[in-house]
């Protein structure tokens, strides 16, 4: 099973990973419940780790326990609650594990095949290649609204 391709791929969603538990770590807790662009900052990292899950759920199998509800993780409504750093880190931490055995399952012919279960979900096919580009492009977007709300208040990104 050729990985060569595959490996190679990865390397921006390692890096918007890397980013975004910086954030966590970082993000003063005045900042971390604070609401920009509609969305506190807690909820918008809260969303990317159940997407990161949701891209990469197989046929059946259920998304991860989550700290909060489905509407608020899919920002359907704004969060009522505060997830507080630490129980975002273990979520964090699921995830990332769930999201490396999905990786390590791949193999570059895989690359090309239709992600069924993705597909379904969003209504038109991906293939399992650009699945993991979206696993980097969505986070990315949400680290630069997390970035801007640090710089707002002074502090130094992490981009």
């Amino acid at each position: 099973m050729s990985r060569d391709i595959t490996n190679a791929i990865q390397a921006p969603y390692r890096h918007s990973w890397n980013l975004l538990t910086q954030l966590i770590d970082t993000c003063p807790d005045k900042v971390w419940n604070e609401t920009r662009g509609g969305w506190p900052f807690w909820q918008q990292v809260a969303h990317v780790l159940a997407v990161l899950n949701f891209f990469t759920l197989a046929e059946n199998e259920e998304p991860l326990p989550a700290p909060c509800d489905m509407a608020t993780l899919m920002l359907k409504v704004q969060g009522s609650c505060v997830i507080s750093k630490d129980t975002m880190r273990d979520y964090a931490e699921a995830v990332r594990v769930a999201v490396d055995g999905w990786l390590d399952g791949l193999s570059d012919s895989d690359l090309v095949k239709v992600h069924t279960v993705l597909s379904k979900k969003i209504g038109r096919d991906v293939a399992f290649g650009a699945a993991i580009a979206m696993l980097a492009s969505h986070t990315c977007y949400h680290i630069g609204s997390c970035d801007a709300a640090l710089r707002d208040n002074g502090l130094p990104g992490v981009f």
